[in-house]
């Protein structure tokens, strides 16, 4: 089994679209808004390397799927989703991957928006992204060379009427390990 950091972190409200509303200690977001639009949010810390693991709660009133993941850049129009770049790499709640394109990916794991627990882990020594959804490992959704590179920081996209609440400082379930 590989050696497994603990990773904290929060939303940065200077790396948020200004639409999306950071509560309990800037670990939770909700969008309630009349457009159909990504919005952004951004960690308040970035990875250089190594192994993160991190967690999001659905929020119940969630009705649009969010995009949840890593992006290598924060400079960028918070008002799309910052996988629809080239520095992006997200699991969008539909149940597909979505990299360097708004509309289109492969098929991956399953719904996620109103219930559950989503985990995240980011393993930059193998330049992997994988995710759990309650427990249950969906498997390695991005290998790529430049997910070992870093600052890379957790993001996630809210459309319409979306929220969730962060979880860190805990290690990454076996079952990241054992599935592989």
């Amino acid at each position: 089994m590989q050696t497994n950091s603990i990773t904290k972190f929060r939303w940065d409200p200077t790396y948020s679209s200004e639409a999306v509303e950071l509560t309990a200690e800037n670990r939770s977001t909700y969008l309630s808004e009349d457009t159909y639009l990504f919005r952004t949010v951004i960690a308040d810390t970035k990875f250089d390397g190594g192994l993160h693991y991190w967690e999001l709660i659905a929020d119940s009133r969630t009705e649009n799927e969010l995009k949840i993941g890593v992006t290598k850049n924060r400079e960028f129009d918070l008002k799309t989703s910052f996988s629809d770049y080239s520095f992006g790499w997200a699991f969008y709640g539909i149940g597909q991957l979505r990299h360097c394109d708004g509309a289109n990916g492969p098929q991956y794991g399953k719904q996620f928006k109103r219930t559950g627990c989503l985990g995240v882990l980011l393993d930059m020594d193998k330049g992997t992204l994988s995710f759990a959804l309650d427990g249950e490992y969906l498997g390695i959704a991005f290998e790529d060379e430049e997910l070992k590179k870093g600052p890379i920081y957790p993001a996630i996209a809210l459309l319409h009427i979306a929220g969730s609440t962060l979880v860190t400082g805990k290690p990454a379930p076996p079952v990241f390990f054992t599935s592989q």
